[in-house]
């Protein structure tokens, strides 16, 4: 009879440590244009309506509701500088294994609308859509992630942990850079939206092939639990 015997903490640490190589070269390649989903987001009065006001005018415009940003064709761009750190056991059934990394950026695209009313002499006559889009880049810079590992008779992935300060670029199709369009890059950096930003990564480096590759690989090194 064979009795499966599950890998201890410390099997798990040092399988961690003999990935190095692994881990260094082929995550970041691998973890390049791996997708986001589409993410949308009430953004609430941008001011976008403010672009069309023209000196001299007799109209005016005003909000007649919320900013919708969508943000589309979100790839992981690059993952430079990574470097695996040390595993560390939290209890004897999780082990965290964590790596730092010097930039992580994701690209894509954004789009956003929102409700406008015109007004001649105080009086809505009409309503319209202010609109535009362009490319968005997101970077994470001089942080980490680590992949927080349960025990059993097989080592798995319970959950991802993405730290670092967050920056925004965005480059409108034309235009240049009025306020309401810095308004939308001033969105992206708030503590909400870097959240869900993280919330999604964590979840892309959580069911990414690369991360089943490696937690395989681990399973390999500690013996497949047997």
């Amino acid at each position: 009879m064979v009795f499966m015997v599950p890998p201890t903490p410390q099997d798990v640490i040092d399988a961690w440590a003999d990935m190095t190589t692994w881990v260094q070269d082929t995550l970041p390649v691998q973890a390049q244009q791996q997708s986001l989903p589409v993410a949308s987001y009430d953004a609430g009065d941008i001011g976008a309506c403010s672009a069309f006001n023209t000196a001299g005018s007799p109209v005016g415009w005003g909000s007649d509701g919320d900013a919708t940003i969508t943000l589309t064709s979100l790839k992981i761009a690059s993952m430079s500088g990574v470097k695996i750190q040390t595993a560390a056991a939290v209890d004897d059934t999780t082990v965290h294994l964590p790596l730092s990394f010097s930039q992580l950026e994701i690209s894509g695209n954004y789009s956003y609308g929102q409700p406008c009313a015109e007004y001649d002499l105080g009086k809505k006559t009409d309503t319209a859509t202010s609109s535009g889009h362009g490319a968005v880049a997101q970077t994470i810079t001089n942080n980490s992630l680590y992949y927080v590992a349960k025990l059993g008779d097989t080592l798995t992935i319970s959950s991802v942990v993405v730290n670092g300060a967050l920056t925004v670029t965005i480059n409108p199709d034309s235009g240049g850079m009025p306020s309401w369009l810095e308004a939308i890059g001033s969105f992206f950096s708030t503590f909400k939206e870097t959240d869900a930003l993280r919330s999604t990564l964590q979840n892309v480096f959580l069911t990414a092939d690369f991360s089943k590759t490696m937690i395989a690989l681990i399973n390999q090194r500690t013996g497949g639990g047997t």
